[in-house]
């Protein structure tokens, strides 16, 4: 297949085409080709079959409800706080870490073939706090690190 022919079937046939989601008051973008899984109310997990590449978030309320960059520092302190950087998603405080590892047990699985990014980020704006985790193969990252931007811009809390 060709590189034009190739890049018409990526656009034509929607392989990365994100759509609208609503979950527990937070709106963002999701691939709509991909498989996606519901474990509970408050969580959706996104899969895409041929590479692996994975996109989970859950969304919950705060109880009691308090002020965004608060809120945000707790999640963090939560989910470990090394690696995490600041920034705002949604016109709110959030929080990104980007990780790299290797799928596979022992010394002969970490081969470049076997690397995989992951990325977590995590928001809240003193009523609704969440954490997205998006995992995909490194050498994949010209395809879905545009996607992971996407999704990311388009993050927003509801009234």
């Amino acid at each position: 297949m060709t590189a034009l022919a190739l890049v018409l079937t990526l656009s034509l046939g929607g392989v990365d085409s994100l759509g609208k989601v609503s979950l527990v008051g937070l709106t963002f973008k999701a691939p709509t080709q991909w498989n996606k899984s519901q474990a509970d109310a408050n969580s959706l997990t996104w899969e895409e079959p041929m590479s692996g590449a994975s996109l989970a978030v859950s969304v919950y309320v705060v109880d009691p409800q308090r002020p965004p960059g608060a809120c945000v520092a707790q999640l963090i302190t939560a989910l470990g706080t090394e690696g995490f950087s600041t920034l705002t998603l949604g016109g709110q405080p959030a929080a990104k870490k980007v990780m790299s590892d290797y799928v596979g047990d022992g010394e002969a699985a970490k081969i470049e073939a076997n690397r995989v990014t992951t990325t977590t980020a995590t928001g809240c704006n003193g009523k609704t706090k969440w954490v997205l985790t998006w995992t995909a193969k490194t050498s994949a990252g010209a395809r879905f690190g545009p996607m992971l931007k996407r999704v990311l811009d388009s993050i927003s809390y509801g009234k």
